[in-house]
């Protein structure tokens, strides 16, 4: 009887000692990352040059989602050591609706919300009663009608800031029918819809460039302050806020030769966070 005692304790204690962010003697850390689409190999390829430069020894794993709202959960359910997909304003409306100790341990990259189509060229083109996708999330719900309207298509109340609903559209004079639905199968909905609207790091997942295949996009300055909610964050549970190994992920990422890659690769499809050297 003691002796399975003390195999239920020593099975119990084998337990406790592994899961996410955990080590042996000899090994390096292993830290999942969770990410929405796949992960930019090219960018995490110059960071970990960068790790391995500093001899850091760590091994990153990424979990990938199609969905940032299950992401944050597994993050939560401490499946995750941090994650790498939502912008402030997504993790603000997260943090509101769910209750999350979450935060956010460095900013990353921008990624532009662009218009795309296989129908049409130009959003010239848009015609009465046409479908248009935009995501279902409320904060990028939001940011879409905001590109929407800056492409002179719909108008929405202006007090309703960067979240402004459907039904806050004050203006539609093309009548658009306008479909919530997963940001991730916006591109591959494109054959049955006048067009839709999607982040780059999605389009780039499904073939798209943000630079050829976009038929409208806003402008975007990684320093302008307007920009600063959609700005890619890296967050943590707070109580892993000032975890050693994580900041050493980040430190990694927000440099020169990561912001280079970033710029060949994706060529303005993905814009640094960071000051950097070119």
């Amino acid at each position: 009887m003691k002796v399975r005692l003390w195999v239920s304790v020593l099975l119990v204690f084998a337990v406790l000692l592994t899961g996410c962010g955990g080590k042996t003697d000899g090994e390096a850390s292993v830290v999942k990352i969770g990410v929405v689409g796949e992960p930019h190999k090219v960018i995490w390829d110059a960071v970990k040059e960068n790790l391995a430069a500093e001899g850091v020894e760590v091994e990153l794993s990424f979990v990938t989602f199609t969905d940032g709202i299950i992401a944050n959960q597994a993050l939560a359910d401490k499946e995750l050591d941090f994650t790498l997909f939502q912008h402030y304003a997504f993790l603000e409306q997260e943090v509101a609706d769910k209750g999350y100790d979450f935060a956010v341990i460095g900013e990353a990259l921008v990624a532009p919300l662009s218009v795309y189509s296989k129908k049409i060229t130009d959003v010239d083109q848009i015609k009465d009663g046409d479908k248009i996708a935009i995501p279902n999330n409320a904060t990028n719900a939001g940011r879409a009608l905001k590109v929407l309207e800056r492409a002179g298509l719909i108008e929405v109340d202006a007090s309703k800031g960067y979240m402004p609903t459907v039904q806050d559209i004050t203006t539609n004079k093309f009548n658009l029918e306008i479909l919530e639905v997963d940001p991730a199968l916006i591109p591959s909905l494109l054959p049955d819809l006048a067009a839709g609207i999607t982040n780059s790091g999605i389009a780039i997942d499904n073939g798209l460039s943000p630079i050829t295949d976009a038929i409208y996009s806003i402008p975007v300055d990684a320093n302008d302050e307007t920009i600063k909610p959609y700005i890619n964050i890296f967050v943590a549970r707070s109580e892993d806020k000032d975890n050693e190994t994580y900041q050493n992920i980040v430190n990694a990422y927000r440099q020169d030769n990561v912001a280079k890659a970033m710029l060949d690769e994706y060529k303005g499809g993905l814009l640094p966070a960071w000051d950097y050297q070119e």
